[in-house]
């Protein structure tokens, strides 16, 4: 079999895809709608290259800004961050799209994982090495005093009182403006995004990228394993670091796009 570099790979695709728009109806052409969540401190523009990509291949495509954004950063509760991807997954379903695909990086793979764990009708989920489970950044020092003085204002009904809090991006603490109740959503054993906990609840077919040279995803396949088996679960490893998986997933993207796509 010959087997064509990835850059020729996808503009083979392309073409075949560009022949497929004037042979099939629209609808067998975006059946899938794809959201994006970026990762901590991002923002839509992380995605700017995977959602032209995708484009060109015939997805619908949104990326909204989330609520961990660096503009944003916790200013809704982990939860409430999922009101923005139900408005993204409203405009594709309005827009035409057959099913609905989730897909996040970095923080945004568990916010993925999350959501697709609490909604019913999700397609696919994609986790691009999620990272910042709750649990295990809950246990960073300058977090975890963080926790006990959100905590703390909880105890004194103070939890709707936007204070500092830090968080912990890149090896250095972040210092984050939250209300204690939204801050304490996103770290320790009770927060809605622990892995553990999401993982054995997803009703959907998933595909997990892991970088072999990101040591975030060094639990990727004991993770992994904890969801529920489908023939279409995937857990793809790809030559690249922490920033650079959803690059160098893309392929692995549209291979596992096609074999859950109804035919």
């Amino acid at each position: 079999m010959i087997r064509f570099p990835a850059t020729l790979s996808r503009l083979v695709v392309a073409l075949v895809c560009l022949a497929a728009v004037h042979a099939a109806p629209a609808a067998a052409w975006e059946r899938f709608g794809i959201v994006l969540l970026h990762g901590k401190t991002g923002g839509p523009g992380q995605f700017t290259q995977l959602a032209r990509d995708l484009t060109d291949m015939g997805y619908l495509v949104e990326v909204p800004e989330l609520c961990w954004s660096a503009r944003r950063i916790y200013d809704r509760s982990f939860t409430g961050c999922f009101e923005d991807i139900d408005n993204a997954v409203a405009i594709l379903e309005n827009d035409g799209a057959e099913g609905i695909i989730v897909a996040g990086h970095s923080l945004g793979g568990v916010g993925a994982l999350a959501y697709a764990a609490n909604r019913t009708g999700i397609s696919g989920v994609i986790a691009l090495a999620p990272a910042g489970d709750p649990v295990a950044f809950g246990k960073i020092p300058v977090i975890a005093k963080s926790i006990k003085k959100a905590r703390a204002a909880v105890a004194k009904n103070e939890d709707d009182v936007v204070e500092t809090f830090n968080d912990f991006v890149l090896g250095k603490a972040l210092p984050v403006r939250a209300t204690a109740a939204d801050f304490l959503t996103f770290f320790g054993p009770d927060s809605p995004g622990v892995m553990t906990t999401t993982l054995p609840a997803l009703k959907a077919p998933l595909l997990w990228v892991a970088g072999t040279r990101d040591s975030s995803q060094r639990n990727a396949a004991s993770l992994f394993a904890m969801a529920p088996k489908t023939p279409h679960n995937q857990l793809v490893k790809v030559n690249a670091g922490h920033l650079g998986t959803p690059s160098a997933a893309f392929d692995a993207i549209l291979d596992w796009l096609d074999e859950i796509e109804p035919q």
